[in-house]
């Protein structure tokens, strides 16, 4: 049974590299939305402003 799960599990560095991708990009994404969304007022407020 052990040697059933060994083989079904992946390598223990290609699982690093691929979480470690994974959260990299989700991270990556996080960061940029959240930029967004902080520097979304500031774009309307100076769009208003310019436009009168």
């Amino acid at each position: 049974m052990n040697e059933q799960v060994r083989r079904l599990t992946p390598n223990k560095s290609e699982t690093t590299l691929g979480m470690r991708m994974m959260w990299f990009v989700i991270l990556w994404l996080a960061g940029f939305a959240g930029t967004i969304l902080l520097a979304l007022p500031f774009h309307i407020l100076v769009a208003a402003s310019m436009h009168r």
